[in-house]
């Protein structure tokens, strides 16, 4: 009887662990799939326009709230100009928050993700 316990114990934790796996990897891609939007959206926005200025944030603003967060479901949102070539994203997708950089050098988008992860959260 004890073992039947046990066993059955493992087998639902051996499939929590999975599906926990499942969920976090699935959400991972997603997020990886919203950076290469944003880069996409952006380089596009851009053109051949090398600098950011405070006018152009605020209207790459507005566009990427009207256009980028309802379709991607993004929970919050905040986009900064950190100076002239460098803009700064923050937001939360499913609890996780996601923190990039996003700098322009010769024409090209470039997007880095900054280390910003809540793993105790999960633990």
């Amino acid at each position: 009887m004890t073992s039947a316990v046990f066993v059955a114990a493992m087998i639902t934790f051996l499939i929590f662990v999975t599906v926990e796996n499942l969920r976090r990897d699935f959400l991972f891609r997603n997020i990886k799939m919203i950076n290469e939007g944003l880069r996409q959206f952006i380089s596009e926005y851009l053109g051949d326009t090398r600098r950011f200025d405070i006018f152009m944030v605020k209207h790459l603003r507005e566009r990427i709230m009207e256009d980028f967060v309802q379709k991607e479901g993004l929970e919050t949102f905040e986009l900064s100009m950190i100076d002239s070539s460098t803009l700064k994203i923050v937001y939360e997708i499913d609890g996780e928050v996601e923190e990039l950089n996003v700098t322009t050098d010769f024409g090209r988008v470039e997007i880095k993700e900054n280390p910003f992860f809540h793993e105790a959260d999960y633990y």
